[in-house]
Parts: structure tokens; sequence; C-alpha cells
């Protein structure tokens, strides 16, 4: 039980290091015991987030404005949700985000792992029903992801990373005729 437990905690210890993405802000980061997430499944604890990258968007076939408005400021795990706050650059959000209807989507992932160097996604829903819209003035937000327990066994959170995510089709304003 010991070893189980020295290994448990030496695995979150080195999933708590500083995401080495590029274009990626790391915000927070505090190591828990692993038998405290499992303990506490009301309690949280925090972890680095970051934006997704245009580069990252576009790879992933995401064609519509940059994520690079929303400006996290904290990612909360429990053992059973993530959650992710913040603002928007500049407080205002351009127009073109609610044309695309875009929403917020998060993240969650364990460190690194052999074959996974982004490590695996713990988010179960990262795309869920009830993801905020991105629109506003000097509006904060704050997006919710139920996370996969079974998938705990790779690893334990070690960060999350917010993207702006499309609904619909692009619909620009008519041109002249």
């Amino acid at each position: 039980m010991g070893a189980v437990l020295v290994s448990a905690l030496s695995v979150l210890i080195m999933g708590c290091a500083r995401s080495s993405q590029p274009h990626a802000s790391t915000v927070t980061s505090e190591v828990v015991p692993a038998h405290a997430i499992s303990a506490t499944a009301g309690l949280g604890h925090s972890v680095p987030v970051s934006v997704q990258s245009g580069a990252a968007m576009r790879a992933a076939g995401n064609e519509g404005p940059s994520s690079s408005i929303m400006v996290p400021s904290s990612c909360t795990v429990t053992a059973t949700s993530a959650t992710a706050t913040g603002t928007y650059q500049g407080g205002f959000v351009p127009a073109v985000y609610q044309r695309y209807g875009d929403v917020i989507d998060l993240y969650v992932f364990t460190r690194p792992l052999a074959g996974y160097p982004d490590g695996i996604q713990l988010a179960n829903l990262p795309f869920t029903p009830r993801a905020p819209f991105i629109y506003g003035l000097s509006h904060r937000w704050s997006v919710t992801v139920p996370l996969e327990r079974q998938l705990f066994a790779f690893g334990q959170p070690a960060r999350c990373m917010v993207a702006a995510q499309p609904t619909m089709d692009f619909q620009g304003a008519p041109g002249a005729l």
C-alpha cells in the first residue's frame, strides 16, 4: 500500500510541472497528494491552465476566431469535475465570436506519457452542452466539465486548456451588390 501511495504521489508531483507548450500561458499550480483528490470530492485544487494556440486550433480543424481572447485565471479540479475561470483580453469581445456562436471548451490532461506527449484527456465532455458562449463587455467567464474517473488510472489531472469552439458556420455580412 505504501509503495502504491509513493508511486501515485510521484506521478502527481511530476504531473504538476509547468506545461512546455509554446503559446501557452501557465497560471497556477499546487501539489496535492493523490489520495486527497479521491478523498475530497467536494474540495478542489489548482492546476496550470493555458489557452489553445492558433496553430493548434487550425491543426484540429477549427478555423474560427482565435482563442487568445480568453485570459484564464484559474482551473480548479475535484474528483468529479474541473472548472476554469477568467476574463476576456481587453474586456471586449468582438462580434465575430457571436457570429460563429463560439463557446468556451475546457480540456483536462494528465502529465505527458509515453505515446501521449500532451497527456491523456480526462474531461468526459469538453464540448459540454452547458459551455458558455463567448460574449460581453468586461465579462467574466467560467466553464465546468465532468472528469472521467476511470482514466485517473493513467494519471491525475495535471493541466487544463481552454479553447474557443465555433458551434455554427461563420455568417459574415452580405457583400454590396
